[in-house]
């Protein structure tokens, strides 16, 4: 079977569950044509992507995007309908004539390598674009929601309905986001799955190896340094486990725009020997501080937008790495760790509540261990990649096998 992939950036270093999507896609003997929008913002990258066998096709510059416009305008293709439609529906930040000049190239793609079906992760401008490669091609997408795309950065609900609408399926990545997105999405609400993000417990075999170095308990914590990430809750947590004498080491590995801001509250709280951003890293890096620290940490929160985390994939790194947990009772993340088995969940920015979870794990090395212990059988026995990616590969193989 072949699919097609289509992103608004592509890679992404934070969305490693994509990545593992078509790596087991691959191994099941798909094959796979990427199509993205964007080039990546950064060179690094996680090395497993080596193993990718598909190519990643990025859109062109203006020029040639302008070319494509007025060669499918000579051969009737250009949906100057559509373009209309969006553009009073939506208005021009939505830039429906930009979508339809992108999706000419990824049409042309697709036709070229004789796609039938097409996915894309996350409601946002790809999911647009999507709109316009089905009406002028006829070839068919589906989409998979996430969280934050479709709660906050579309903005718009009634094109929302209609990506939704315009799908052959809608994933969902937890039954939280999956009732939202039911909920503002109601005509298409029979057509919306929930598609939990995989593990591939390969990658995370070292992570398992009792590597404990001696010296103060090892907190992690791994993300963006944006808001709903709550790295200042975090901070404030360190804050108060130091002025209660414990002993720790808390590394937070991400870059993002509220670097300087975190840093600066570091430095307030005279934290500089035991709080440490690290800055933004390849799966490597992140997979060994997993293995080399004792329990880890997302003070996970809602930003001022409404956006959230909904199912931190590093969360579930975690656990698969067979470490305790402790995070904020946000979203989808009561449905990954369980409360007293896996770890701990407090209320969000609550610094206080989250100091004194990690302070128990802290001062119970046994606890933590039993706790990991947990973690990892929880991953193996509902969050492997193998056991996750069926519902979504049952409805490709009856889409393509329909068209």
């Amino acid at each position: 079977m072949r699919l097609g992939y289509l992103y608004s950036r592509y890679p992404v270093l934070s969305q490693t569950f994509c990545d593992t999507e078509m790596l087991e896609l691959e191994r099941r003997g798909l094959e796979l044509s990427i199509a993205s929008m964007y080039p990546p913002k950064t060179p690094l990258r996680h090395e497993y992507l080596a193993h990718l066998r598909a190519a990643v096709h990025y859109a062109p510059e203006k020029p040639a995007m302008e070319a494509l416009a007025e060669k499918a305008k000579r051969k009737g293709r250009w949906p100057e309908a559509l373009i209309a439609q969006h553009e009073g529906n939506y208005g021009p930040e939505y830039k429906a004539a930009l979508r339809a000049r992108n999706a000419l190239f990824f049409v042309e793609l697709f036709e070229r390598e004789r796609i039938r079906h097409f996915h894309v992760h996350f409601t946002n401008r790809a999911a647009h674009t999507a709109l316009f490669v089905k009406a002028i091609s006829g070839i068919p997408f589906s989409v998979t929601a996430h969280g934050q795309d479709f709660m906050v950065d579309l903005g718009n609900d009634e094109l929302l309905r209609e990506i939704c609408a315009g799908a052959e399926f809608v994933g969902a990545e937890t039954d939280y986001s999956r009732g939202l997105l039911a909920a503002r999405c109601p005509a298409s609400a029979e057509k919306i799955f929930r598609i939990y993000n995989g593990m591939d417990l390969k990658k995370f075999d070292r992570a398992m190896e009792s590597l404990r170095s001696p010296g103060p308990v090892r907190l992690l914590s791994v993300g963006r340094l944006v808001a709903f990430k709550g790295c200042n809750v975090l901070i404030d947590a360190c804050s108060e486990l130091r002025r209660n004498g414990l002993e720790f080491a808390c590394e937070i590995i991400g870059d993002g725009p509220l670097r300087g801001a975190l840093e600066t509250q570091i430095a307030q709280h005279d934290l500089a020997n035991h709080v440490r951003l690290s800055g933004e890293r390849p799966q490597s890096y992140v997979l060994a501080s997993l293995a080399g620290c004792d329990l880890f940490v997302l003070a996970a929160t809602v930003d001022e937008r409404g956006a959230s985390d909904v199912f931190p994939t590093v969360i579930a790194e975690a656990m698969t790495s067979g470490k305790a947990v402790v995070s904020s009772t946000v979203a989808g993340i009561p449905e990954l760790v369980a409360q007293d088995e896996t770890g701990f969940l407090v209320p969000r920015e609550d610094p206080r509540a989250l100091a004194g979870a990690l302070r128990r794990l802290i001062e119970d090395a046994a606890l933590r261990k039993d706790f990991g212990r947990n973690g990892r059988r929880r991953i193996e026995t509902h969050f492997t990649i193998e056991k996750t990616i069926e519902p979504l590969l049952s409805r490709f193989t009856k889409t393509h096998a329909a068209h």
